[in-house]
């Protein structure tokens, strides 16, 4: 035999996911054809489609894409084949078009955000292994680039992905500095973070009190206010958490310009005409041409030699030639491009 011949995958591992999924679908179809269905059909219904959905992508992910025999946009094909086949066992007589959304609503959406963080994570480790360093937002919109969905909707599916992940999952995070790098916060001095953390215990107590007046009466009404609430307030903690995590980075290269999740706009050296820290004179606001960075009086402002394009929330741009910062460290800042 050659030694350099290439040896096959095994295909254990698909075998095996095979032998979980049919004891899966065997075990659930005995409970969704048996009496006790019938004594909480939605509730032991949900269970059954979420177990033959989440479930067995889950044992998808974990024995197939996880050890790297599949890639992780196969969950997707695995989930839709899984509906169909739940929709199958669970029957007519217990999968009317409402409970159709319900029991398989929330299953996609883990699914989607599922297939995101597998392929976050493969990009991570691909970069690593060469050496690049990426904050998760752009990690997670890398990760999308290479998907069939339209540029715009991966903007938002990144947008909404990140804030999510930053208000839930980030805690224990320290800020973003990619080594070699210096970071600098403009969220301190300001009460820019305090304000946004702010904003999220009062419109917890508002959708307390609207929940309160509302359900008496219009219960439907209620749970929509609810929802948009509790969104409201995981959006801005979201956003919050970002200012935290993502500070202005200077390297030997750039200037790595940040505002949370909002603005992002890299600055190369070669493209700064000059540099104004203490008390600058801004542009008034709404110029078109002007980035401000974080409220507050800004205290460095960057022309540019020529217009760069700054990337915003949910896919937008636009054309900058100045860009504003309101550092909490601007000597600091002012050594940083010194030294760099």
């Amino acid at each position: 035999m050659n030694a350099f011949t290439a040896r096959p995958k095994s295909t254990r591992p698909l075998v095996f996911f095979g032998v979980v999924a049919s004891l899966m679908f065997a075990i659930d179809g005995l409970i969704a054809r048996s009496p006790v269905i019938e004594v909480r059909p939605d509730l032991i219904g949900g269970a059954v489609a979420f177990d033959l959905t989440i479930g067995v992508v889950f044992a998808y992910w974990l024995l197939v894409v996880r050890p790297g025999r599949a890639a992780a946009r196969s969950m997707l094909a695995v989930f839709g084949i899984s509906t169909i086949a739940a929709a199958l066992v669970l029957g007519s007589a217990h999968l009317d078009g409402l409970r159709l959304i319900r029991y398989f609503g929330l299953p996609f959406e883990l699914a989607v955000v599922g297939v995101i963080i597998a392929k976050v994570a493969q990009t991570a480790r691909r970069h690593a292994a060469s050496g690049v360093e990426l904050d998760i937002p752009e990690r997670i919109r890398l990760a999308l680039g290479g998907s069939s969905m339209q540029s715009r909707v991966a903007d938002i599916v990144a947008m909404e992905t990140s804030i999510f992940y930053y208000a839930l999952a980030s805690w224990r995070r320290a800020p973003f500095v990619p080594s070699h790098a210096t970071a600098f916060s403009y969220h301190e001095k300001n009460g820019y973070l305090g304000i946004l953390y702010t904003i999220v215990p009062i419109a917890l107590v508002e959708a307390i009190a609207l929940d309160f007046v509302i359900r008496v009466k219009h219960p439907t009404a209620a749970n929509i206010f609810l929802a948009i609430d509790l969104f409201a307030a995981l959006w801005m903690l979201g956003l919050a958490r970002g200012v935290k995590l993502r500070p202005v980075l200077v390297t030997r290269d750039a200037i790595q310009v940040r505002n949370g999740l909002q603005w992002r706009l890299d600055i190369p050296r070669a493209e700064i005409s000059r540099i104004d820290c203490g008390k600058v004179m801004v542009p008034p606001k709404g110029s078109r041409e002007h980035l401000r960075v974080a409220p507050g009086r800004p205290n460095v402002l960057i022309e540019l030699r020529t217009p760069l394009r700054a990337s915003g929330p949910y896919g937008y741009t636009r054309t900058v030639r100045q860009v504003s910062l309101a550092l909490d460290d601007v000597a600091g800042f002012q050594q940083a491009i010194a030294v760099s």
